[in-house]
């Protein structure tokens, strides 16, 4: 598994890619909370940043990440994350409630926003099916990814072909949770993702994405991403660590044809 590298534009904006989509041609990128001309890139929904982000500079933004994928703004679907395992077509996103969002369209990316959950970017080799996965413990328990990848399936996805990056998201040393949390995760067979042994026992999100995605019978060589704690490292947002008072990142991709993004387009 390789780690995401960190890829700045000419403006500042700074965003992780995965070096195994890229060389598939997958345009695709998880934002950080640095935009142009390094001010904070809240991704929040327009009406709902927690920072009181304008919605003028909330649309702004979006067309800013929009760009770095070679698309509009409006050609970024999302939905109402609800943490649970509901699946959506990108093209009905928008007044949809789902964590898994798919699209085969060359001109539509699919995203998720996270201020500490998991987001996980999917993507066939094959048929250029392509799945952005919001997963949060909830998520993780329920195996969002696992569901990801057979409604990928379903669509003429071969598993053997998809390729998956993990993206940042809260680390195993800030993520304490309640044994009531605890007990689900080992009900759910993730109770080798807990670490014990401190007052109250802390959740490895990262590790809980990796096992569900080698149980859905992706290779391990076919993900990408290394934990990156964005409650620790400045350059993210996180819910727990801003105490709720916090941007929101997108993590998105782009499905279909082959496209380039905005470093490869010649001025």
């Amino acid at each position: 598994m390789n780690s995401l590298h960190s890829k700045i534009f000419a403006d500042g904006t700074e965003v992780l890619q995965s070096s195994l989509l890229a060389r598939h041609r997958f345009p695709h990128a998880f934002s950080t909370r640095i935009g142009p001309g390094s001010g904070t890139f809240d991704l929040a929904r327009p009406g709902e940043s927690l920072l009181g982000t304008s919605d003028e500079v909330l649309r702004a933004n979006l067309a800013r990440f929009s760009r770095v994928l070679g698309l509009d703004a409006l050609e970024v679907a999302t939905a109402r994350q609800v943490h649970g395992t509901a699946i959506v077509d990108g093209s009905l996103a928008e007044a949809a409630e789902a964590d898994v969002l798919v699209s085969d369209a060359p001109y539509r990316a699919v995203a998720v926003r996270t201020a500490d959950c998991v987001p996980i970017l999917l993507a066939c080799r094959r048929t250029r099916i392509v799945a952005a996965v919001h997963s949060g413990w909830r998520g993780l328990v329920a195996d969002a990814p696992g569901a990801a990848v057979s409604h990928m399936e379903s669509l003429g996805a071969d598993r053997r072909n998809i390729l998956a990056a993990i993206g940042p998201a809260i680390g195993v040393e800030r993520f304490e949770i309640g044994s009531e949390v605890a007990d689900e995760f080992v009900e759910s067979g993730l109770g080798g993702c807990l670490r014990t042994g401190s007052p109250r026992p802390h959740a490895d999100l990262f590790d809980a994405a990796r096992r569900r995605l080698l149980d859905a019978e992706i290779s391990i060589d076919s993900i990408d991403g290394a934990p990156c704690c964005t409650s620790m490292d400045p350059r993210f947002f996180s819910h727990r660590s801003d105490f709720g008072r916090s941007g929101r990142h997108l993590s998105g991709i782009v499905g279909g044809e082959s496209r380039k993004t905005e470093d490869e387009h010649v001025d």
